[in-house]
């Protein structure tokens, strides 16, 4: 890794319309302006999980820093995937009923793919993050009534850890924000080997270990 010495990063450009990714971005101190992607990958099953969100993640970023000669664009994929395959966001009401239904009560994965774009010297990171999730069990009417919320629709898997009225997460074993969309250790560790040393909010360097993390000490996750 290269030596981590430079506090002073590149305008910041996020390659999503996320409000969430966008909140763990202010929630750690950076600056930044979004410029949504439009480019995306369809999973077909022809790669692993985790190497397509790394690149529909590289997809994202690629289409921004076309048009970027100055930037350091981050763009992210979270899929979460089950026994059967990848669930992306869901297309309807619908397919999230379905996926609903098909996640209530059992365990998946969610994994999210970064991808980061220094323009100004053509420098490419990417990386993933990996979390085990156990659902509660819940009716179909119970689901019906997350799905007219509208609250899972523009959510992979067709849910959010981080919806206190439906709260659908029994359990969950590794980081907290990779489910919300942006692990912030991924995060910082791309960024280092870029060699830049992000200056953050306090709290908001885990190196890895998620109980050294804001988000598992203080709770601060559930504004996200």
């Amino acid at each position: 890794m290269p030596d981590c010495q430079n506090t002073n990063l590149p305008e910041i450009i996020l390659a999503s319309a996320s409000p969430r990714r966008q909140q763990i971005l202010r929630e750690m101190g950076f600056t930044f302006s979004v410029c949504p992607s439009q480019a995306e990958l369809h999973p077909d099953g022809s790669v692993a999980p985790a190497k397509f969100a790394t690149l529909n993640a590289e997809t994202k970023a690629r289409d921004i820093a076309r048009n970027t000669r100055q930037g350091l664009i981050i763009a992210a994929d979270t899929v979460v995937v089950d026994t059967l395959g990848i669930l992306g966001k869901p297309a309807s009401p619908e397919e999230a009923l379905n996926y609903l239904l098909r996640l209530g009560g059992k365990s998946h994965t969610v994994i999210s793919g970064i991808c980061l774009i220094n323009t100004q010297n053509g420098q490419v990171r990417s990386g993933t993050c990996q979390s085990s999730l156990h659902m509660r069990p819940f009716t179909p009417a119970e689901a019906q009534r997350y799905v007219e919320s509208g609250l899972p629709m523009d959510k992979a898997g067709a849910y959010g850890i981080q919806d206190r009225e439906f709260e659908p997460v029994e359990k969950i074993e590794g980081c907290y924000l990779n489910v919300v969309g942006l692990p912030a250790c991924t995060l910082v560790r791309l960024m280092k080997e870029m060699g830049f040393c992000p200056e953050l909010h306090d709290n908001w360097q885990p190196e890895g270990d998620c109980t050294l993390c804001r988000i598992y000490r203080t709770g601060i996750n559930q504004t996200c």
